[in-house]
């Protein structure tokens, strides 16, 4: 029971920690604590009077890990989070093994190969998720989107501000991303008045060939969200 605690509270709080540098660390932190929280039940069951079965933890992991892959990978296509689906894939592969190991030498010759079947195809999606999420990382096209939704709260400089996002939102195989970034940076240095910083942008811009190749749709988006501020407005996060 305690190497099950310890796992999943261990995973969890990496996940908490991890998931603080994502464009949306919502996403991951709402997961980490809601394991976390198992994890403390489960220490807790462990001085209940009534014993707690050992299937418990292996359901929570199992139940949890499925759920967390699917989740993670729809947060994934939508360039929201790269870290969720490792680690509630983590749980899953976890649970799988610790059932299919349960009783092995009672199994048949086929049912044990069925049984590595499954535990091998587990685990190399299990590392197709980390290579996916933690090798690659954080498309500029999550920072992009995270910086669009800083700027319209009015969280424009900080860590995690929108110019602190935009300046991160580069992509080596999208240039028309580098340039959206460049045109919001250009109008959100004029609003706050950091003409050098506007020349650098401008001059980066005209590079990829100026606002001529940016929809119109973004650059009005940009410039709405900065109209409903004044120049004391912009804070840290």
């Amino acid at each position: 029971m305690w190497g099950w605690i310890a796992f999943l509270g261990g995973t969890a709080a990496l996940l908490l920690w991890m998931s603080r540098a994502q464009p949306f660390p919502e996403i991951g932190t709402r997961w980490a604590w809601l394991m976390l929280a198992f994890a403390g039940i489960l220490a807790m069951s462990t001085n209940s009077p009534r014993l707690t079965t050992a299937e418990t933890p292996i359901v929570i992991a199992g139940g949890m890990g499925a759920l967390g892959v699917v989740a993670g990978a729809v947060h994934d296509r939508r360039n929201q989070d790269v870290v969720l689906a490792p680690f509630a894939g983590m749980w899953f592969v976890a649970a799988t093994i610790a059932i299919l190991t349960d009783g092995w030498d009672g199994y048949s010759t086929s049912e044990q190969w069925f049984g590595f079947l499954v535990a091998t195809t587990v685990i190399l999606l299990e590392l197709f998720l980390f290579w996916k999420g933690l090798v690659i990382g954080v498309q500029g096209r999550s920072w992009s989107q995270a910086a669009l939704r800083q700027l319209d709260r009015g969280l424009i400089d900080g860590e995690r501000g929108a110019i602190s996002m935009f300046e991160k939102s580069w992509s080596v195989d999208e240039s028309w991303l580098d340039a959206m970034s460049h045109s919001a940076l250009i109008r959100i240095h004029r609003f706050k008045g950091n003409h050098d910083a506007v020349e650098e942008h401008v001059n980066l811009l005209e590079r990829l060939g100026g606002e001529a190749g940016i929809e119109d749709a973004w650059l009005q988006k940009i410039d709405d969200c900065l109209a409903r501020l004044s120049p004391t407005h912009s804070e840290e996060e």
